[in-house]
């Protein structure tokens, strides 16, 4: 099945890579002001618990790349990935949608929370304690969203079929 890109997906796209672009454009403009340790690691309270050199700060911005790149891709098999209900020809398309959906939110949402870590790094700035549990609510709460949601598709166009 050939997914085509809804125009939410198209913008989100776009933001995941304005993050990405402005990761690099970031460090390139700051270069000359980077110290050259910087922070590499933070502790759950967003404590810098580790340091290392500034050329380590493109790093986020290559995992960034090397993520975007897999994701994308990914996101173009729907016969690969795993979803939690059986696909039909009914539901086969709201499914793959929704399924899609989480992927591309999850990668944006994975590249803005790398943009908002190298901003730290090069401007070497602990994090706020409130970071660790504002990530996890924000990952998981997409899981699960997203989880339920496609769970309701399969089982609504399911149910639609037994009337």
């Amino acid at each position: 099945m050939k997914l085509k890109y809804t125009k939410l997906q198209l913008v989100l796209e776009i933001i995941g890579l304005l993050f990405l672009v402005g990761m690099l454009i970031f460090i390139y403009t700051q270069w000359d002001q980077i110290p050259q340790q910087v922070p590499m690691h933070y502790n759950a309270l967003g404590e810098i618990d580790r340091w290392g050199s500034k050329y380590q700060t493109l790093i986020l911005p290559a995992i960034g790349i090397l993520l975007y790149t897999f994701i994308t891709v990914v996101s173009f098999f729907p016969q690969m990935w795993n979803v939690p209900v059986q696909i039909t020809e009914e539901n086969k398309e709201a499914v793959c949608l929704s399924t899609r959906n989480l992927i591309i939110f999850m990668k944006v949402e994975i590249l803005a929370i790398f943009f908002y870590l190298n901003y730290h790094t090069v401007t070497v700035q602990p994090l706020s304690v409130i970071f660790l549990p504002i990530f996890l609510i924000i990952i998981f709460g997409t899981l699960i969203f997203f989880i339920v949601r496609t769970i309701r598709l399969g089982n609504e166009k399911k149910h639609n079929r037994e009337l």
